[in-house]
């Protein structure tokens, strides 16, 4: 409790010092944590009236790498390892104008495994992965 310098009497007052330092101290963490926390995927969601390709007529100049339920991978529609596929994805992605790979994956494949490939699918030089979806039920008539 403060004493008036004039009077030996309690001033009846709150005093706001230490409150005002604890909001700088708080302000100051908060202004230097905010653009740590600043993080963005890119993600382009297709539209929804767009025309949808099954996976069986995929024109040629796109090269579509897809994941197996028994761990085996279509590289185009050549089924191989995935090792013989990442090491053809090097030369095949070093001459080409549009560095987009295709990726599918099956119904029960391991979601660990399929990040795995597209890991080293991004090693060999892929700059783009488009994921490829099952297309929608068709209404029936």
């Amino acid at each position: 409790m403060a004493f008036s310098p004039s009077s030996r009497r309690p001033i009846g007052g709150i005093n706001v010092t230490p409150l005002v330092d604890v909001v700088l101290v708080l302000l100051i963490i908060f202004m230097v944590l905010t653009p740590l926390a600043d993080k963005k995927l890119d993600v382009r969601v297709p539209e929804p009236e767009a025309r949808l390709v099954p996976p069986s007529a995929t024109p040629p100049d796109q090269l579509v790498l897809t994941l197996r339920g028994t761990g085996r991978v279509l590289l185009g529609r050549q089924e191989m390892s995935a090792e013989e596929a990442l090491a053809r994805l090097g030369p095949t992605f070093q001459g080409r104008p549009s560095q987009v790979l295709f990726f599918n994956a099956e119904d029960g494949v391991r979601y660990e495994d399929a990040v795995q490939l597209l890991d080293a699918a991004r090693k060999a030089g892929v700059q783009t992965v488009a994921m490829m979806t099952d297309p929608p039920p068709t209404p029936a008539p």
